[in-house]
Order: structure tokens, then sequence, then C-alpha cells
């Protein structure tokens, strides 16, 4: 089986225990689409389950662009890590300097690593992207697949309602994390929930930002039946 979830930042053992609830082996593939470090408790835990497990495949969100600034040369220590720490990044900002200091060959592992994690990928007919892409662009060249190739990195990891309320590209559609899916329901004046969120004008756009971080649950698709797993953590 094919999944994916999305903006773990952090909650290892609530990950592990979501694996386990959809009886997750070494014959399925797993997709992250971006986050999966800050605001929890055990980001180094989780980027080293990443590393270890070639059938977990993840990808580039903007909290990992932080930490690659981090370790870049041209990083401000100061400045740079304030703006880190406020976006949640101690935990992993800290954990990553004791990683590096005790351990510098898995340091490095992980960092050149992370450097590969793609920005989207296609799996037909779905994208996978942390925050989607910026779909405004589309009112002005057509919206096939090609046009995804016209969109800065950024926009794959930061795009919010730029994406979200316009419509996306054709024929496909798009799973995305970043922005959490209470937030997205508040934006178009629906009910609350954590659950994921689907587009209804274009039904081209699936949110599953669950909010784990914000007292909120993980959700997991399942890319080959569609059905939906919930791991709430309030009710465990």
């Amino acid at each position: 089986m094919v999944y994916c979830c999305s903006d773990l930042h952090g909650y290892f053992d609530e990950f592990i225990k979501l694996l386990k609830k959809i009886n997750f082996s070494s014959n399925d593939t797993m997709y992250i689409l971006g986050d999966s470090i800050d605001r929890g408790p055990k980001p180094l835990e989780l980027l080293k389950y990443i590393y270890e497990h070639d059938n977990i495949i993840p990808l580039m969100g903007n909290h990992e662009e932080f930490l690659l600034a981090y370790v870049s040369d041209d990083f401000d220590k100061k400045s740079d890590a304030f703006l880190w720490d406020l976006n949640g990044g101690k935990t992993t900002r800290l954990a990553i300097d004791k990683l590096r200091k005790n351990d510098p060959v898995l340091y490095k592992n992980i960092v050149d690593d992370m450097k590969t994690w793609q920005y989207y990928l296609v799996l037909e007919p779905y994208i996978l992207s942390h925050a989607g892409y910026n779909a405004m662009k589309l009112k002005n060249i057509p919206a096939t697949i090609e046009s995804l190739s016209k969109m800065t990195l950024r926009e794959f990891i930061w795009s919010r309602d730029a994406f979200f309320k316009h419509k996306g590209i054709d024929e496909y559609i798009t799973i995305f994390g970043h922005t959490p899916v209470r937030k997205i329901r508040v934006v178009f004046n629906q009910e609350q929930s954590d659950n994921i969120w689907v587009c209804d004008k274009y039904k081209d756009k699936i949110g599953i930002d669950g909010g784990v971080a914000i007292d909120g649950q993980l959700n997991c698709v399942n890319l080959d039946t569609m059905e939906v797993t919930i791991f709430d953590p309030k009710k465990t």
C-alpha cells in the first residue's frame, strides 16, 4: 500500500503509533509531505527513523528549510537561529547541534540525505507537496502538469491561500499539508474539524495537516484506496 501523511512536527511516538494502526510494513510506502521536525518533542528521532527506512519518503517543508539553512555556512547563527526558534525550532536546533558534536558521521549522513528531499512529487493522478504551489499563476498560463516548472521552490513549501483558494492543475488532485485544516476551514467559514479537508469548489485539493502540533491529530491517506486513518493523541 502507498500512504501519505504530513506535518509530523517531531511527534515521533504518535507517528509510530499511526504506523502500527495501519499495519505499515516493509512492503508499504509512506510519503511524508514536509515538516517532520520542529514544535514537537522528538524531531531528531523522526529524522533518524526516516533516514533508516527506505520506504519512508519525505518531502521538503518550510521547517526542513530552516534546518538546512542553519547548517549552511552562510547562516547567521544569532539572528537566524532566533527566527528558527520563534517558529518552534529550538528543540530541533539543540538536538542537531548535539548530534553534530557526538556523532558527526550520522549528522552528515542525515543532513546530506535531507538535501536530496524533493519539493513535490507526481504520482498519477496525485501531486504531493508540502504547501501545494502558487495556483494564482495558473490564471496566466495553461493549467497543466508542466505548469509546476513555473513555480519557485519556496512556493511549494510556503503557499497558503494563494494555493487553496484558487483552481489547481487540470486532471490532478494535489494532496498537501502546511496549513492545518482547521485554519483552512476558517477561511471558508466551514465547521471546525481536524479531519482531512477536500476542496468542494474545484475537487482538486486535499488538505491533510490535522494539526497534531496544535492539539490536533495525525491524518493518513491510503493513496491506493483513499481510506483515511486518524491517530488522535487525545483519544489514546
